[in-house]
């Protein structure tokens, strides 16, 4: 989930070179002193997709295959996150220039004659823009061929302290548009925001990380699924990363929303793979009920040796339980 564009494409330098030739400077009037965007995140982002109500309504988690439909959309929630990042890296390719005015110009997209995007840096900086997709037709791995309209801003403050290199970032997404094969209707919105700092000596602290959404949806088609609420922190050192999860996940196959929490601080190797130990709480309705995952040395009582058992999850209140395997931990939340 981290936010960096750091690759040289040609619009960005595009965008650079007309402002070093005095095309540029400030093409608003905010004390941002940039193109009028914001250079801090939004204060509260609403839910504006959700038309059928699922934000107000827990969704029943009872047994496993309730569990495994939490895990479907939670899953699906993640693709939206990559769906997105797809989305900017296949806008910020297109090369073919039409027009420029102030710190905007303006390429055209992959349906030449019919859709453009306008790319404008905010504040003068390669990691400060916002894209206006006007019909834009754009192909990304997840989605496929996509036609979009509406606007995608992306910040990523880079600084440094004596001791550490702090990156400070969100985006803001508001984007209608259509699936190509089979004309299907998407829709996205909402915001996140992101935090690291990196000790500039090896060994002299940990790497801290934290993720925040107040509410980030998509839509496609009559699939609904939005995160609110959601803070992700990780703590990195020693080749240990700490991680604790909180958020609120809505979904139309879950007919609602559950709340997902870490009561056990997840620790897990750097590099990925199945926690050493955690324990990660689903909470559905009825309100007090769910399932409770447990990884590593926090599965209780302890699996028998050789079994393979990375993490097990139990219906909450019940003796029921379902154990996972290395591999089959990949599918779960952590």
């Amino acid at each position: 989930m981290v936010r960096t564009t750091t690759s040289r494409i040609l619009v960005l330098g595009t965008v650079s070179a007309l402002v070093a030739c005095g095309g540029g400077g400030s093409s608003g009037g905010s004390s941002d002193g940039g193109g009028g965007a914001p250079t801090s995140p939004p204060e509260s982002v609403e839910l504006e997709l959700d038309a059928g109500g699922l934000s107000e309504q827990r969704a029943l988690v009872e047994g496993f295959q309730d569990f495994q439909e939490v895990l479907d959309v939670y899953s699906g929630a993640e693709q939206t996150y990559l769906s997105i990042d797809e989305i900017r890296e296949a806008a910020l390719e297109l090369d073919d220039a039409v027009g420029q005015s102030g710190n905007t110009v303006t390429v055209r997209c992959d349906n030449p004659g019919s859709g453009t995007l306008a790319f404008t840096l905010n504040r003068e900086t390669e990691t400060d823009f916002t894209l206006e997709f006007r019909n834009c037709q754009l192909a990304t791995a997840e989605l496929g061929t996509v036609v979009l309209n509406g606007t995608y801003t992306y910040v990523n403050l880079v600084s440094e302290t004596d001791s550490s290199r702090e990156v400070d970032g969100f985006q803001i997404v508001d984007l209608t548009g259509t699936i190509v094969s089979g004309s299907e209707p998407i829709a996205m919105q909402g915001s996140d925001a992101w935090e690291t700092s990196t000790p500039l000596q090896a060994g002299s602290g940990p790497r801290e990380e934290t993720y925040t959404t107040d509410a980030l949806e998509f839509l496609r088609g009559g699939d609904y699924k939005a995160i609110t609420n959601a803070v992700t922190t990780l703590s990195s050192q020693g080749g240990i990363t700490e991680v604790t999860i909180n958020s609120r996940l809505i979904g139309s196959a879950t007919d609602g929303y559950v709340d997902i929490s870490t009561t056990t601080t997840m620790k897990r190797p750097t590099g990925g793979g199945c926690p050493d130990e955690g324990v990660v709480r689903i909470i559905g309705e009825p309100e007090a009920s769910g399932i409770e995952i447990a990884y590593g040395v926090s599965i209780l009582p302890p699996p028998v040796m050789g079994s393979g058992t990375e993490a097990r999850a139990t219906v909450i209140g019940t003796s029921d339980t379902e154990d996972y395997t290395e591999a089959e931990c990949e599918a779960l939340i952590f």
